[in-house]
């Protein structure tokens, strides 16, 4: 990607955000379409720096159905993306609330965490790493 990237950075950067965004969105389509109420996927994201240079950061939250359990969904896509070969760990965030973390084949990490006191799930995500020319004037969202 680096040689690409260094030609044509919006061509880069539109690659990483419609990576992460699909990646998002197949991991929502991991639940049961009845699970679901209601998703909103945001239309621009940021940059995060990363070793190789940036990675593209989205976020998707999906409203559940009533009666659906947000610790139950979330576990749901953590098992359905370890058995698609997705890398998934655990970890407890400063609230006590259980975190997923989940790196797609693709590279992209998406972190699955509980919401809205259980009434949701956040989906927040990260590109794998693209470079960026040094003199490239980076917007602040994307």
């Amino acid at each position: 990607m680096k040689d690409g990237a260094q030609k044509h950075p919006q061509g880069a950067i539109s690659r990483a955000k419609a990576l992460t965004q699909r990646a998002e969105l197949a991991a929502v389509r991991l639940l049961p379409k009845s699970d679901v109420k209601d998703i909103k996927q945001l239309s621009k994201g940021t940059f995060l720096g990363c070793s190789d240079g940036y990675q593209w950061s989205g976020n998707t939250r999906v409203t559940l159905s009533d009666g659906v359990d947000g610790a139950t969904a979330q576990k749901q896509i953590a098992v359905a993306a370890e058995k698609r070969g997705d890398d998934v760990s655990d970890d407890t965030v400063l609230t006590g609330d259980k975190r997923y973390s989940i790196t797609t084949g693709q590279g992209v990490l998406l972190l699955v965490k509980v919401w809205d006191g259980g009434r949701a799930l956040e989906l927040n995500s990260a590109s794998p790493c693209f470079d960026l020319p040094s003199d490239f004037d980076r917007p602040r969202t994307f």
